[in-house]
């Protein structure tokens, strides 16, 4: 549990509080981010695996979620797909010029995939 001055929050709570917000905002990319960390942290794999996969299929643009969604996928066995993910956001990661998240998913597939960085 978090302490903050007069209000106390634990792990349920603050998914609780991430679904009531996206009920509100269906369509906000990082609400559905946020809850798809959230059951990742929680070890809710299934949940956060659905939340990477809407995300990737509805806000293809939101880059951030092919890192931590590949992350996901390599930790619960399924690194051919993880690989495949991570090719894809370096694709929509140049075109929306996000370079250092290109940089940080360029390095996790060249780890994956025994490839090793020019120095």
């Amino acid at each position: 549990m978090i302490q903050n001055s007069s209000t106390t929050f634990t792990p349920m709570s603050r998914i609780e509080d991430l679904e009531k917000m996206l009920d509100e905002s269906p369509d906000d990319p990082f609400l559905i981010f946020a809850l798809a960390k959230e059951y990742e942290k929680q070890e809710g794999t299934l949940q956060a695996l659905l939340m990477y996969e809407h995300l990737v299929t509805n806000f293809p643009s939101y880059i951030p979620t092919y890192y931590h969604y590949a992350k996901v996928l390599q930790k619960a066995g399924n690194k051919s797909e993880a690989l495949l993910l991570l090719q894809k956001g370096i694709e929509e990661g140049t075109k929306a010029k996000e370079m250092h998240a290109v940089s940080e998913m360029s390095g996790l597939l060249n780890l994956w995939s025994g490839v090793e960085e020019d120095e």
